[in-house]
C-alpha cells in the first residue's frame, strides 16, 4: 500500500469503521511506514482535543459583559494619520530639479542664449523672448514639459483616490493591530 492511499483512510482506521481487510492492510503499511505513523499520531491528537473541547454555545452568560467592559476599561487606540502632501512635495522637487538638470546638461538652455545674442536674431530678440515666456522655444521640451505636468496631475489624483478609498480599511487595519 502505498502513502498517498493510505493517509485519507486514516481518519476512518481511527474510527474502526473500515473492512476488517483494510484494517489489517492499513496495520501493516502503519508498521513499515514512519511517516503515516507519525500523521495517525496527529490524527490521535487532534481527535483527542475534539473531545475535550466545549460545545458550541457553551459560553458563559457573563461573557458579553466580560468582553466589553474589558474593552471600556482599556485605553483608546490613537490613529495614526498619514499625510500624502510631504511625499508628494518632495516627488514634485525631485521630478523638476531633473528636468532642469537634463535641460542644462543637454545644452537646450545654452542653445537658446547663444541663438538669441547674435547680431542676426537681435531684432526678433523681444518677440523671441515674449514666445518663450508663452511656451518652450523646442517641441522636445514643450513634450517633456506637457509630460511631467501631466505625470504630476495623474500622480496627484493616484494618491488622492487612493488615500480616500485605503483610509477606512487602514483605519480598521490600526484599530486592529496590537497596542505597543
Amino acid at each position: 500500500m502505498r502513502c498517498s492511499s493510505c493517509e485519507p483512510l486514516l481518519d476512518d482506521y481511527l474510527e474502526g469503521s473500515l473492512h476488517p481487510r483494510q484494517m489489517r492492510t492499513i496495520a501493516h503499511h502503519l508498521r513499515r511506514c514512519a511517516s503515516c505513523e507519525a500523521f495517525l499520531n496527529e490524527l490521535r491528537v487532534v481527535d483527542a482535543l475534539l473531545a475535550t473541547a466545549r460545545p458550541p454555545g457553551s459560553v458563559d452568560s457573563e461573557f458579553t459583559e466580560s468582553v466589553v467592559s474589558a474593552t471600556r476599561g482599556a485605553a483608546p487606540h490613537r490613529i495614526k494619520r498619514f499625510s500624502p502632501w510631504p511625499t508628494l512635495a518632495a516627488y514634485l522637487v525631485v521630478a523638476w530639479g531633473l528636468f532642469a538638470f537634463a535641460a542644462t546638461r543637454t545644452g537646450v538652455l545654452a542653445g537658446w542664449l547663444n541663438a538669441f545674442s547674435s547680431d542676426a536674431w537681435r531684432g526678433l530678440a523681444a518677440i523671441a523672448a515674449a514666445l518663450r515666456a508663452i511656451a518652450p522655444a523646442s517641441p522636445a521640451i514643450a513634450a517633456a514639459l506637457t509630460a511631467v505636468l501631466l505625470l504630476d496631475l495623474f500622480l496627484l489624483f493616484a494618491v488622492l483616490y487612493g488615500y480616500r478609498r485605503l483610509r477606512p480599511m487602514l483605519a480598521v487595519y490600526l484599530a486592529r493591530s496590537p497596542r505597543s
